[in-house]
């Protein structure tokens, strides 16, 4: 038997098993994913996680970290540019990084036939998956901004994001904030200063943040099941060498996960 799974914390919540086993139910694999719950990202606990499964995905809040271990990595292009990985893939010679995040995140707007050419984003956060988000559409052409508390180069403050508020077309919510352990949570901003938005994204999925529904109730929106299962069929496909398309086998991905998210 094959072993897989996902490491992140707090992981209270994760449908990544539910695809996965399921993919591999359906293409008669005699394989296992199951969630590792880590708080502390070391390089013993990756060496201990490398020597038992044959590959996993990372999230929240470790995308980015784990490429800061000690640990003889294969890189992918698209993470070498990204700073961030969500899948690695252990073969008899080598350690794999990839990210299906960028990908997966352009899959889900081709489904829901929605149009980047010269739309105005916000990108709320700027961790491993905002990096990801921002790096698919740096292909398209748009104008991109990332929103963080912690102002850089890279990233403009919450004041600056209110100013442009009446321009943005689109919101890409990535921050943890609606998750249980942050339910209350809120960022500064004005739902009514929003006044030109066609769509918003909150990549996260499976909870009720009282700040959000806010945005959900006045404009067209998604969570973050879409993307999860694009990019969850393109790490299957990176472990397995198979070749699953997206799109066909989307809808029977999404009919399962429905009833799931309340």
């Amino acid at each position: 038997m094959s072993n897989y799974g996902i490491i992140g914390w707090p992981l209270e919540k994760t449908y990544s098993p539910i695809i996965q086993n399921y993919l591999f139910n359906m293409n008669n694999l005699d394989s296992k994913y199951q969630p590792f719950k880590i708080k502390n990202l070391t390089t013993e606990s990756v060496d201990t996680l490398i020597a038992d499964l044959n590959g996993f995905n990372i999230t929240i809040p470790h995308k980015e970290k784990i490429l800061n271990l000690d640990i003889d990595f294969t890189i992918d292009e698209h993470v070498q540019k990204i700073g961030s990985t969500n899948t690695v893939k252990r073969t008899d010679d080598k350690i794999e990084l990839f990210n299906t995040d960028f990908e997966g995140f352009t899959l889900f707007l081709k489904k829901i036939g929605y149009d980047l050419n010269k739309k105005n984003i916000l990108i709320l956060g700027s961790g491993g998956s905002s990096k990801a988000i921002k790096y698919a559409l740096s292909t398209h052409k748009t104008k991109t901004h990332v929103v963080s508390r912690n102002q850089t180069d890279e990233t403009i403050s919450y004041v600056n994001a209110k100013e442009l508020a009446p321009e943005i077309d689109l919101v890409i919510n990535t921050t943890p904030v609606g998750m249980s352990h942050l339910s209350s949570e809120s960022l500064d901003l004005d739902t009514n200063q929003f006044t030109n938005l066609e769509l918003f994204l909150n990549i996260g999925y499976g909870y009720k943040n009282s700040f959000f529904e806010k945005f959900i109730s006045e404009f067209e929106s998604y969570d973050g099941i879409g993307m999860l299962i694009c990019q969850a069929v393109l790490s299957f496909n990176i472990w397995t060498n198979l070749n699953l398309q997206v799109l066909d086998i989307y809808d029977e991905l999404y009919k399962l996960l429905e009833s799931q998210n309340d």
